[in-house]
């Protein structure tokens, strides 16, 4: 028997048999593996084919320099830039040559996510580099050879003092006078200097808001990478960052008031915050880190509400979005206070580089929250009413008929309409107000976007933002928009270099750009 088994398979055809079916067998797992990588990597925004890619992009934002700094050591510089969310897993570093009189000296700037979440439903996120250079630098540079590199555009953080700033998520196609103008008075009034960042607003209300004393706008450009890349060449990175990239104007901002604030809140403008641990915003986080005092960040969750407001300007009261309040006893995502010595980068709900030693916790809803001014309804009835807004509604975010305390304190409302009242009939501000549309061009347009691609919850896995909105040009609409400069470097080994060199406001009369 033994014998007869050995005849057959010394037979030529049974080893060729044999050796077929192994090579199908192998053929067929190889395919089904490679298979299963595609459909892994179409699912999870080709990280893989980012990963092997041999060139990568970047887009540098900004270089902020620490002279001294409660943060990070002496002498250090912050890089933050964009680029692919396998960035930091292909290389770990960024080599930096600083000039110096005594000549050149090569510093590895050691690269940290902002958004530490792989697979994230983005293909581009923002990044920091951070490292020590000389005091005696002259400039510094990106470069892998001894020739030339990419000059970095240094600038030094504020150093005006603030006890609290809010920091607003970018601002685009914004005309929504009604939201934008309670919020100034309201975080004004509580004691936040505000910085905000805009790609586009209509001209009328972008003056009304850079007159205040309490507020800073910078321009927020959209990325460009230039014709040198290694991307396709039609491919736009602002379709795959999140909401006009977010997480970097936030950071940014954080990196510009390190040294000179004492709390930093990130809110959206429709986000509004009433203290009630104290009189106003420095009093109420001066008691939050107080009853949290391992936190770096606490998050005030948001409970949704509904507000009437007015379309015309002389009907108008920024307080009387809040006396209009509807809690709908729904609660969203929350948002962050900090305190910026202990955070080095931020994102809109999350903190990924708080310090050794800190965390995030999680303020009650009970004790506070965000108002998120979701529905809005413009009643044709006038809204400004003194006993209306003498009489706010009481804060129950669960819907439960609570009535342990009002929305807001019925003195700080009537001095929150004194001011706005004052404010917008001084001078040319008067004209400026008046002026001021009654109806909305965009905001519904993006209303509906948002409810299609955000808050329907649909498709969830991918990258959203307003370039996925058709929205339509509205010739003769006048506008403040974003001009910008970008150059590029390709001799960096491995890496295209794209960096924002100059930006800037324009005013033009063709409506608002994204």
């Amino acid at each position: 028997m033994l014998e007869s088994c050995r005849l057959i398979f010394k037979g030529k055809r049974f080893v060729r048999l044999f050796i077929f079916i192994v090579v199908c067998l192998g053929f067929l797992i190889a395919v089904t593996i490679l298979a299963g990588l595609t459909i892994f990597d179409r699912q999870h925004n080709h990280i893989l084919h980012d990963y092997v890619a041999r060139n990568d992009d970047i887009v540098v934002l900004s270089t902020t320099y620490y002279e001294n700094s409660k943060s990070f050591p002496p002498s250090t510089a912050v890089i933050l830039f964009n680029s692919v969310q396998v960035f930091h897993l292909k290389y770990s570093t960024l080599n930096v040559v600083a000039e110096t009189m005594q000549g050149n000296v090569e510093v590895q700037f050691k690269i940290q996510p902002v958004i530490n979440k792989i697979p994230f439903f983005c293909k581009w996120v923002p990044y920091l580099a951070v490292g020590q250079v000389p005091e005696d630098h002259v400039l510094l540079k990106l470069s892998t050879n001894k020739k030339d590199g990419m000059e970095l555009s240094l600038r030094s953080p504020f150093q005006t003092p603030r006890k609290v700033v809010a920091c607003f998520s970018p601002l685009f196609l914004n005309e929504r006078w009604q939201l934008l103008l309670a919020t100034v008075e309201i975080y004004s009034h509580y004691g936040a200097f505000m910085h905000f960042y805009v790609r586009s607003m209509i001209t009328d209300l972008f003056k009304l808001i850079k007159e205040n004393k309490n507020t800073r706008i910078s321009p927020w450009p959209s990325i460009r990478i230039g014709e040198s890349r290694a991307a396709p060449p039609m491919f736009d990175p602002n379709t795959e960052l999140e909401f006009r990239n977010q997480a970097s104007a936030m950071t940014d901002c954080l990196l510009q008031y390190k040294e000179s604030a004492e709390f930093i809140v990130f809110p959206d403008p429709d986000d509004i915050l009433v203290p009630v641990l104290g009189k106003n915003y420095h009093e109420e986080f001066t008691q939050a880190f107080n009853m949290f005092p391992t936190a770096g960040a606490i998050v005030y969750n948001m409970t949704q509400t509904s507000i009437e407001s007015s379309t015309t300007p002389a009907l108008y009261s920024p307080i009387s979005l809040l006396a209009s309040i509807k809690f709908k006893g729904e609660q969203r995502w929350g948002k962050l206070v900090v305190r910026p010595e202990r955070v080095d980068s931020i994102w809109i709900h999350r903190s990924y580089s708080i310090k050794e030693g800190y965390e995030q916790k999680v303020m009650p809803v009970d004790v506070n929250a965000f108002y998120h001014l979701r529905i809005w309804k413009f009643p044709d009835y006038p809204t400004v009413n003194r006993s209306k807004i003498s009489n706010p509604p009481y804060f129950d975010p669960y819907h439960l008929n609570a009535t342990k305390r009002t929305v807001y304190n019925v003195s700080d409302g009537l001095k929150i309409q004194r001011k706005f009242k004052n404010r917008v009939s001084e001078g040319n501000m008067k004209a400026i107000y008046a002026r001021l549309p009654k109806v909305s061009l965009y905001y519904p347009l993006i209303e509906v976007c948002y409810n299609r691609i955000f808050y329907s919850m649909k498709d969830i896995g991918t990258c959203r933002g307003p370039e996925y909105c058709n929205i339509p040009a509205f010739p003769g609409l006048r506008c403040t928009n974003v001009a910008s400069e970008f150059v590029t470097y390709k001799s960096y080994r491995n890496i295209y270099i794209h960096q924002l060199i100059s930006t800037d406001f324009e005013e033009g009369e063709n409506g608002c750009t994204l």
